[in-house]
């Protein structure tokens, strides 16, 4: 299979001698990969080269943007709101955190 593999990546290569892709000839980091969880590294890997993120990151990412509508506001009642809006999304974050690590 291996064999097969390589044998793919040098006809790639050799078909597009002047594609430059992204990390060529540099040494690949794996460490991110084995600080999944064993079961779910295929899958995150596949998410992560596809263009997709673990829905613990996307939370991750929508907190941070409330935080940042939250420091500029100054209505009173819209930062109630988006005060309420962090709780609940980083409720969610926990939970799912916590969830991976009882697998």
């Amino acid at each position: 299979m291996r064999l097969a593999i390589e044998e793919l990546i040098q006809k790639w290569l050799a078909e597009n001698p002047n594609e430059r892709l992204p990390g060529a000839g540099e040494p690949l980091n794996l460490d991110e990969y084995f600080r999944w969880p064993e079961d779910l590294r295929l899958a995150y890997s596949l998410l992560k080269n596809s263009g997709h993120v673990p829905e613990e990151v996307e939370l991750l990412r929508e907190i941070g943007q409330l935080k940042q509508r939250l420091a500029e506001s100054t209505d009173e009642l819209t930062r109630s709101e988006l005060g309420r809006r962090v709780q609940e999304q980083e409720v969610a974050l926990n939970i799912r955190l916590e969830r991976n690590r009882r697998r």
